[in-house]
This record gives structure tokens, C-alpha cells and sequence, in this order.
């Protein structure tokens, strides 16, 4: 039985390092997520509340909060689909990665202008972009070759 002992290169500390970025923000998105839908199901019960109602008549309607954290849902589901499928080497997981952080981008965007949380909002786009550069390097571009 011939055996290939060539040398396969080792993952890029680029593509390692969004693989890490990726864990972790699955493993905080999995805490924000039931934390989120915790808090909307809350707000919902104490709506006859008249503080909580005052409180949240600044944020948009009921149904696009939780329209909003079923997309979040989603986005975590890929990001772990994703985060899983790194270490395949496929060109096809590097695209939807960098797919995934323009969507989140975007929808970063449109938090923010619906919500007026603006920094966490801006933190999460200065981040997506950041990802999606050490996606374009050359060295990511080599490992994902398949």
C-alpha cells in the first residue's frame, strides 16, 4: 500500500485566526441568541407594564425583533456550519465564509439604523471587514485550493 507522504502546508495564521474568531463568536452567538429571545419574550409578557411599554416604544415592533433574531439564528447556524468545514481546504467554504461576513455586514447596517446601536453595530462591521481581508490574502487563497 503506497502511501503519499507529501508535505501539506499547514494552516495559514490567517485562516486560523478567523477559524478562532469564528468559535468563538458561534459560542457567543449561541449565549446572545437565547439571551435575546429570553429578553423579547420578557418584554412581550410585561407589555401591559407601563414603563416596560414606554421603554420599548423606541425599539421597532415586536415581529421585526424577532424576525431579526430568527436571521440571527440562521447566521449562526452557518457561521458553525462554515467554521466546521475550514479544515476541508475547500474554495467553496472560503466563499461562503467571506459570503456570510458581507451578509452580516449588512445586516449590521440595518441593526443599527433600525435599533440606534450604533457601536456594537460598528464594532460587528469593522470586524466583518477585517475577517473578509485576511480572506483575501494570498496565503488563504492557497490553503483553500480545492
Amino acid at each position: 500500500m503506497a502511501h503519499n507522504n507529501e508535505l501539506i502546508p499547514g494552516m495559514p495564521g490567517t485562516v486560523r485566526a478567523v477559524q478562532v474568531f469564528m468559535w468563538i463568536s458561534v459560542v457567543l452567538g449561541v449565549i446572545l441568541l437565547a439571551v435575546g429571545a429570553l429578553s423579547l419574550a420578557a418584554v412581550n409578557a410585561l407589555s401591559s407594564d407601563p414603563e416596560i411599554a414606554a421603554a420599548s416604544s423606541a425599539l421597532p415592533s415586536m415581529g421585526v425583533m424577532w424576525i431579526l433574531l430568527l436571521i440571527s439564528a440562521v447566521l449562526v447556524v452557518a457561521q458553525l456550519i462554515l467554521v466546521i468545514r475550514i479544515p476541508r481546504r475547500q474554495a467553496a467554504t472560503r466563499t461562503g465564509i467571506i459570503g456570510l461576513f458581507v451578509v452580516s455586514a449588512v445586516l449590521g447596517i440595518v441593526t443599527a439604523v433600525l435599533t440606534t446601536d450604533y457601536v456594537s453595530n460598528g464594532i460587528s462591521l469593522v470586524l466583518s471587514a477585517l475577517l473578509v481581508s485576511l480572506l483575501m490574502t494570498e496565503g488563504a487563497k492557497q490553503y483553500f485550493v480545492n
